[in-house]
């Protein structure tokens, strides 16, 4: 029987991890503030539940579907049965404010480190503040996320797979992308958005509404946190 640890190392990341992985760069430190991708990770587990047929997502609310069939690995299992066991359905901003909180993205980052696609690393601060780092190994899932992002922003099509566009979409919402790729104009990086978002409206429109849906709790959250808008579609 393959263990726990087994299965964590041989099954593909899911879009949380790939966001997780993103943010970090090389150093172990995190590309934007800590809150903000918290809520791209709740934004990702959410998505990634509603790609999976698990989830119906619109703008106003978030219905949990019946799924007898789909195996979810932790920690979107346990997200997934807190929200069946809420008393009433709440929309994606209600349940991002929920889970955008350090329990789900030290599940994540535990799954990051039993994988073996980042290595733990403490150190004191001027030997008095201890200080963690979650540096990325040169894994193929790093190296596979990096490859597939860049052929996304830079191909000449806008074919996408349903991992891939939802991540460079939640990168985008939360400033990660730019940052990823700093040498891309930001108006190139919207038209190409806006031709992704068209072309998935077309051919995976039960996503496209989900992650639309996401995307606005995302924004407004980090209005409020920040006292600014981000770089969304209008």
């Amino acid at each position: 029987m393959m263990s726990e640890t087994q299965g964590t190392k041989n099954r593909p990341l899911n879009i949380a991890e790939y966001y997780l992985l993103t943010c970090l760069d090389q150093h172990g430190k995190l590309l934007t503030q800590t809150h903000t991708v918290r809520v791209g990770i709740a934004g990702a587990v959410l998505t990634d539940l509603a790609r999976r047929g698990c989830l119906y997502v619109t703008r106003d609310l978030v219905i949990v579907k019946s799924a007898p069939d789909i195996v979810l690995e932790e920690p979107l299992a346990s997200v997934l049965q807190i929200m069946k066991d809420a008393p009433e359905n709440q929309d994606a901003e209600q349940w991002i404010n929920r889970f955008s909180r350090p329990a789900l993205m030290d599940a994540i980052l535990e799954s990051l480190q039993t994988r073996g696609d980042i290595t733990v690393m403490t150190k004191r601060f001027l030997g008095l503040v201890p200080r963690t780092r979650y540096v990325p190994d040169e894994s193929y899932g790093r190296m596979d996320m990096y490859v597939r992002l860049r052929a996304t922003l830079l191909g000449r099509d806008t074919a996408l797979d349903a991992s891939t566009w939802p991540l460079v979409q939640l990168l985008y919402s939360t400033d990660v992308l730019t940052r990823l790729f700093p040498g891309l104009q930001n108006k190139m990086v919207k038209e190409r958005l806006d031709a992704f978002h068209a072309e998935a409206a077309q051919q995976e429109p039960a996503i496209a509404e989900s992650l639309q849906a996401v995307e606005n709790a995302i924004a407004e959250s980090l209005t409020a946190t920040r006292g600014q808008a981000t770089g969304m579609r209008g």
